[in-house]
């Protein structure tokens, strides 16, 4: 039961999870349904701080994708490998339902880097009893503090692992800290990340874990891991457009004024669409948007790019897709609706356009999925 965090992982596969009690409550830290840097390493590093504080009660960080989905993340796949974490330690959404099956227990779940349950979680989840996110707050599971005592930690910061690391740092303290130092290299690729090396979006949270980071990682060479992280994440080449589109994708369902919900599906990419469509042509790119769209039952499907041009120019933009004739006329007022806010100026992708794609510069560089989703919901609501 050593304290490093393969060791961790490695009690709780090996250990703890072989030897537990039906009757007891499995208690879960999960992170978002897009399962991005950030969203994975809150997770892993919430659940091993939890055990550093009290190994009598372990907490399981289930990652929120299919296992088969985490070669897509290769900044992940990179991170990981560095900290020497083998992939079959990790726990994954078909590993909860595993678990849900073989205990019939009841699941308690800290969410990070969301503040309400998603996807497989949905259904799985008896009992939210902690959050730390950087979304907008939704308002719910208010209660958690008085139910649980907490922790409900939704504020703003570039980086949910920076939530994750200042909570846990001020609890654990000094005499346990150089424990830490085994998660700090997951927590700083997840920072600079987020925050393109310190550069952008960076608030009062992510510099005070940043200067933490830089005492106790002293020597250690930041510019150079950032570079080789963002490779990482960058490195799409080789990948099918339906990959491409999954790789960093979360669903929304957002009320109408009138009667009914807009099923939206975003998908954040990190070329130009250009690029997509100079790599799939016109053709590739309607059918995989369209069975894309049809796999998952969602109305519209957002394609969210971002990239920093050779220039240094840090750049976006917004393609709306979509299949049925009704759902085209709602895309259409929602674009409408986002347009100022998001200062969209229309563009021409495809050789040939056709009415279930419209595609967009995003004048707009401050607002991500993270203010876009927000954004929708507000336009959905005067729908």
């Amino acid at each position: 039961m050593g304290e490093t965090l393969v060791g961790f992982l490695s009690h709780l596969r090996n250990s703890y999870l072989k030897d537990f009690s039906r009757n007891s409550r499995l208690r879960i830290v999960c992170g978002n349904e897009s399962a991005d840097l950030d969203s994975v390493v809150s997770a892993i590093t919430y659940a091993y701080f939890s055990y550093i504080n009290d190994p009598s009660k372990p907490i399981v960080p289930i990652l929120n994708i299919l296992k088969a989905d985490l070669e897509l993340r290769r900044d992940i796949v990179w991170v990981l490998k560095q900290r020497n974490i083998p992939h079959s330690l990790l726990f994954f959404q078909e590993d909860l339902q595993d678990l849900r099956k073989r205990f019939n227990c009841p699941i308690d779940a800290v969410l990070v880097d969301h503040n309400d349950t998603q996807s497989v979680a949905k259904t799985l989840v008896d009992s939210v009893v902690g959050i730390i996110d950087h979304h907008e707050d939704l308002g719910l599971h208010k209660d958690i503090l008085d139910r649980k005592c907490g922790p409900r930690v939704v504020t703003v910061a570039g980086s949910c692992s920076s939530l994750v690391f200042n909570y846990w740092h001020n609890i654990l303290g000094s005499h346990r800290r150089k424990a830490e130092i085994d998660a700090l290299y997951l927590c700083l690729g997840a920072l600079l990340i987020d925050t393109t090396n310190m550069s952008y979006k960076v608030e009062r949270p992510d510099l005070q874990a940043h200067a933490t980071y830089k005492v106790s990682l002293h020597g250690f060479d930041f510019d150079g891991y950032f570079d080789q992280v963002r490779q990482a994440k960058d490195d799409i080449e080789g990948l099918p457009l339906r990959d491409i589109l999954r790789k960093d994708y979360k669903e929304f369902e957002f009320p109408k004024a009138r009667e009914g919900n807009v099923k939206c599906g975003m998908a954040s990419v990190v070329r130009p669409l250009e690029w997509i469509q100079q790599q799939f042509g016109d053709q590739e790119l309607i059918n995989a948007c369209g069975q894309f769209l049809q796999e998952r039952s969602q109305d519209i499907l957002l394609i969210l790019t971002s990239w920093t041009t050779e220039e240094g120019k840090f750049s976006r933009q917004l393609a709306f897709c979509t299949g049925a004739q009704q759902n085209i006329e709602i895309s259409q007022q929602i674009a409408e609706k986002v347009h100022n806010f998001l200062d969209l100026k229309p563009i021409d992708i495809m050789d040939s356009p056709v009415k279930s794609f419209v595609f967009f510069a995003q004048l707009n560089t401050n607002a991500s999925r993270k203010q876009v989703a927000p954004c929708l919901q507000d336009a959905c609501r005067e729908l």
